[in-house]
């Protein structure tokens, strides 16, 4: 949108401007993705609970419904994305898809508070993932829609601040009210949460519809200084009429385009029926894209891997307890509040550099990690300090590609390879990155967890290293290779 009109300088209302500012969209779509992630993570430490207190399963049983939970969450994401991703590109109306999976995610709430089955419980961790996938697909799209290309980077940043945030403060919170309130106590924050969610999703406007809102308010001014210039003749009394009727047209256009509702019609002009109906395996065919999904699939196995080895190996290296356990995950998350400087640094040097840093670092972390084996202050520092690189070295490279989608689907689109469409192909984009994040978060844990018991946490460590080396290769041949919007402006226009 690096041509936007300028909502500053028209005589729409104030609250109009702000509503569709980029901080209003940005602050909405941060607090969207902070939502869906903390309402995720602050019932973890109480579903045990849930499962034992209030559907009477046997605590021998609850390790394999929690697994059998996180895997529904994961299924109806994975399932749910393609289809939120057509859906928001073929209607176009972001805003209102962001409200629909507030609502899925309203429901699985109210579910989880209520539920004393184990039916309920697993209906409602479907639902999660459900909002989960709107979230995040209409989300970045509505980030891409509005933001500068150039700047793309550092706007998607905002949202790895917030998924940080919330993944440090959700199970603490959820862990402490539990202990102290009480099990709905737990719920009860999570609707104020939801209440203040709503109240944002609902005040954004979308940018493209506000800029629509500036032109049809300057033609309806051009048009009632014609209708006043014409009523001094007879002629112009007769001519009166039309414009009036186009000026009641104009105003109902204005009130359409800063409201909730989209009544645009379709572009039809497609060159292949498939592209206009499912143009996931025309995106799929690009090595840019293609390989921009794959950096996210291997960040995510590697993020879930060590995640789920990690507490086992300081808990048999170093004796620490649940809190040791917790708390060492705090130099991996920690990092990821640097999301936005990592996103600028790839705004201003392209994706490709932080890529292959990124991923040379958690190589080479990961590998030192086996060396990781005894119980002594210095094996404990060693390990946190690496442990925080992953978690650098990981961010260095998803927000970059996360970014660089954009720029793909920008450069296929420039090409003509993607047909022509009411809302683009960003949201279907970021369905595949939703499904691409999706299959790693599974493969990880099944992957770190069968090496570890088969070869034990050196082997598993070295693996791990080699897969984050090998992606170096695919990035440094097709990803992020992109020139300024500006610069490509020019090249058309010559």
């Amino acid at each position: 949108m690096s041509d936007s009109l300028e909502l500053e300088g028209c005589d729409l209302p104030a609250c109009v401007r702000l509503r569709s500012s980029i901080g209003s969209i940005t602050l909405t779509v941060s607090l969207a993705v902070f939502t869906d992630i903390f309402l995720y993570g602050v019932i973890i430490p109480v579903i045990p609970f849930a499962l034992t207190s209030r559907v009477g399963l046997e605590t021998t049983e609850v390790q394999t419904w929690l697994s059998v939970l996180l895997a529904v969450y994961g299924a109806a994401m994975f399932c749910a994305s393609p289809v939120c991703g057509w859906a928001t590109d073929r209607i176009r109306s972001r805003r209102t898809f962001l409200l629909i999976g507030l609502v899925a995610l309203s429901a699985a709430t109210a579910l989880l508070l209520a539920a004393k089955s184990l039916v309920l419980i697993i209906v409602a961790r479907t639902l999660q993932g459900v909002s989960a996938a709107v979230v995040w697909v209409a989300g970045p799209a509505l980030l891409a829609d509005s933001v500068d290309p150039d700047q793309i980077g550092r706007f998607m940043g905002f949202m790895g601040d917030a998924t940080g945030l919330a993944i440090l403060a959700a199970p603490a919170v959820g862990g402490v009210v539990f202990e102290r309130v009480g099990y709905n106590a737990v719920f009860f924050i999570c609707f104020g949460l939801l209440g203040l969610d709503m109240l944002l999703r609902l005040l954004v406007i979308e940018k493209e519809r506000a800029e629509n809102a500036v032109v049809e308010h300057n033609d309806r001014k051009s048009v009632s200084a014609h209708e006043i210039n014409t009523t001094t003749t007879k002629q112009g009394e007769s001519s009166s009429l039309p414009a009036q009727k186009s000026v009641l047209d104009d105003c109902a256009s204005l009130r359409s385009a800063t409201s909730g509702t989209d009544d645009r019609g379709t572009v039809t002009n497609v060159k292949s029926w498939r592209d206009h109906l499912w143009p996931l395996r025309t995106l799929l065919l690009s090595p840019r894209l293609a390989t921009d999904l794959f950096g996210c699939l291997v960040q995510a196995t590697l993020f879930t891997s060590i995640e789920s080895i990690l507490p086992l190996q300081v808990r048999q290296s170093f004796h620490w307890g649940s809190l040791g356990a917790g708390l060492v995950f705090l130099p991996l998350t920690l990092p990821a509040l640097t999301s936005p400087l990592i996103g600028w640094v790839a705004d201003r040097y392209q994706a490709r550099l932080p890529c292959i840093a990124g991923s040379s670092l958690a190589a080479l972390a990961f590998v030192l990690l086996r060396l990781v084996t005894d119980g002594t202050a210095k094996d404990k520092i060693i390990l946190c300090c690496l442990v925080a690189i992953i978690g650098l070295a990981l961010t260095l490279v998803l927000i970059p590609l996360m970014a660089d989608i954009v720029h793909a689907v920008n450069s296929m689109d420039a090409k003509g390879q993607i047909g022509p469409r009411t809302g683009g192909s960003y949201g279907q984009a970021y369905a595949l990155f939703n499904m691409a994040y999706a299959a790693g978060s599974a493969i990880g844990p099944l992957l770190a967890g069968l090496l570890r018991v088969r070869m034990g946490w050196g082997a598993t460590t070295l693996v791990l290293g080699c897969l984050s080396g090998a992606s170096i290769v695919p990035i440094a041949v097709w990803a992020g290779n992109h020139k300024p919007a500006k610069e490509e402006d020019d090249e058309i226009t010559a």
